[in-house]
């Protein structure tokens, strides 16, 4: 197994995420949004993905500067493609990053609670329909896109794989 750097494995992370979800993802599952509802749900999607990119950190890594390094790594990965890849241009990343902690608590708590997967992305799906990224009768096909679409096997594969580099 290759050692890589935290940058490597930011960016094997952010290859697996889905990014942009305005295009034919949204349409393919029958749900209409408007540009800036697109941009929520892509803002929401993401920070499912950082709560499970952490919750395989946390659950692989035990030294936690590997954690830290990995995700501060990521941050930057996601700033980066902030308005390419993942088409948030307008959107306040910095705000983007304080809600997505936010979500971690309410996923967790989820968690701790005894749900799994399918239970944080109802949560999701609840807080879309809340914040009117998605209408109430579309909520069953945007929680089938979280299903499909949210690569939680593969994040904990990748994770459970790194051997990182460095100090």
């Amino acid at each position: 197994m290759a050692l890589i750097t935290p940058s490597h494995a930011a960016e094997s992370l952010f290859a697996i995420l889905p990014h942009d979800l305005a295009g034919g993802q949204l349409e393919e599952y029958g749900i209409e949004a408007a540009p800036d509802q697109a941009q929520e749900i892509t803002r929401e999607v993401l920070a499912l993905n950082l709560y499970w990119v952490q919750s395989a950190l946390q659950a692989v890594r035990t030294k936690a500067a590997d954690k830290e390094r990995v995700l501060a790594a990521l941050r930057d990965r996601i700033l980066q493609g902030w308005t390419t890849e993942l088409r948030l241009d307008g959107q306040d990343a910095q705000a983007f990053f304080q809600q997505a902690g936010e979500r971690r608590q309410a996923y967790d708590q989820i968690v701790q609670e005894g749900g799994g997967p399918v239970a944080v992305f109802t949560e999701c799906a609840a807080i879309l329909e809340a914040v009117s990224a998605v209408k109430p009768e579309d909520r069953r096909k945007i929680l089938a896109l979280l299903i499909d679409l949210i690569p939680v096997d593969q994040i904990g594969e990748l994770v459970r794989d790194f051997q990182l580099a460095g100090p």
